[in-house]
């Protein structure tokens, strides 16, 4: 297909035609329920697993090695040997990027049927899937180098799937074809679950009077066509600061919801009260603003935003290393500044119902230790009638 596009775009035409056949698809699934997509995520699941196994041993299979990135890293890379510190600071900025990641997608342990539903997905699965997948793109990539010398570093897999249709022919075109499908269908339930779904939760929080969670979703990939984001695939490195970028801001917001919940509450809370939209409530604090939280949440951003704006936009913004390394620590380093700062705050100036829960199960949530609590009160108040 002809391009259109001008080299400034950072996409072709057909790209740009593929993206929105895209999204026409994945908007009639924005219109499900959030807990009716267990079965299609995790048929999503087996069908990548399996292509991307394919992949990867077609490419062991032809390489018949490891390929040059893993034998001659430094030269392939074009970055030298990574040593000490500077190994050491790598490190640290690819498990920051790796956290803030998947640090969207924690609302969806919401839907679990008990609380510690999520525990071993969380412990277990998620770090398996990262490791099994980082392990499979870095020698699948590996190898393409090995027999596609001419061709960059094919870290994309559309890249990688175009290349060997290019090179090895009309016959390729079936397993292309269907590797690719493979990989559509999983990005299709990761953009609506992961993206969609998830930030569409996040703005009916805001807005629960205008907003639910379907239009929330498609407000989301309005916004999300709206800011090109064929830009920030452009390279490598832009991507992964993007990705960084969630690392700065959602670790000091997990750090104020991990402080209040599990050490300043100690995970009591006062159920009813948090559907009381006035002043009555404990958690109403100044017009339904808790003023304690973005003071911490800004405490914890700000040292984190001069290595961030410098890395988005290394050819207009300069810091000194400092910054750039405070930047990549960004998800530690956030995550206690603000944690820290809440329960100062808090013990400065303690909010209304702290500890306290509800005297009787509103809405059907209390265990064996809570119920004979209640029981004990009811029997006090029909004693005292």
């Amino acid at each position: 297909m002809r391009n259109t596009f001008g080299p400034g775009v950072a996409m072709k035409t057909n790209d740009f035609i593929s993206f929105i056949i895209f999204w026409l698809i994945s908007c009639p699934f924005l219109l499900l329920r959030p807990e009716q997509y267990r079965l299609s995520s995790i048929v999503s699941s087996v069908i990548v697993i399996i292509a991307a196994l394919a992949v990867f041993i077609w490419a062991i299979v032809k390489q018949g090695n490891g390929g040059p990135l893993i034998s001659n890293p430094e030269t392939v890379s074009g970055i030298g040997e990574l040593k000490g510190a500077a190994l050491g600071w790598a490190m640290m900025r690819m498990i920051t990027s790796g956290i803030g990641g998947w640090a969207g997608g924690v609302d969806f342990s919401r839907y679990a049927a008990k609380p510690g539903d999520q525990l071993y997905g969380q412990i277990f699965i998620i770090p398996l899937c990262l490791l099994g997948t980082n392990v499979l793109g870095i020698v699948t990539t590996s190898c393409a180098r090995g027999f596609y010398p001419d061709e960059p570093l094919l870290w994309k897999l559309y890249d990688l799937l175009q290349a060997i249709q290019e090179y090895s022919g009309p016959g390729t075109r079936a397993a292309v074809f269907f590797a690719a499908f493979a990989f559509f269908v999983s990005q299709l339930s990761v953009n609506v679950t992961a993206c969609g779904v998830v930030g569409g939760i996040d703005l009916a929080v805001l807005l629960p009077r205008y907003i639910d969670i379907k239009r929330g979703a498609f407000i989301v990939g309005i916004i999300g066509i709206c800011i090109n984001p064929w830009k920030i695939l452009n390279s490598a490195n832009s991507f992964i600061s993007v990705i960084s970028g969630y690392a700065v801001f959602l670790g000091p917001l997990s750090g104020i919801m991990t402080a209040d919940y599990h050490l300043l509450r100690r995970r009591r809370l006062k159920l009813s009260h948090l559907f009381i939209p006035n002043s009555s409530s404990d958690y109403w604090f100044w017009h339904g603003i808790n003023w304690r939280a973005p003071v911490a949440w800004i405490l914890g951003v700000w040292p984190s935003m001069p290595g961030f704006c410098a890395s988005i936009t290394p050819d207009s913004i300069r810091v000194s290393t400092i910054w750039i390394r405070v930047y990549y620590m960004s998800w530690p380093l956030g995550f206690t500044i603000s944690a820290a700062t809440w329960l100062f705050l808090n013990k400065l100036w303690p909010p209304l119902g702290v500890g306290d829960v509800d005297e009787k199960d509103v809405f059907g949530t209390f265990g064996p230790a809570e119920s004979s609590v209640s029981s004990l009160v009811e029997e006090k108040d029909s004693k005292q009638m």
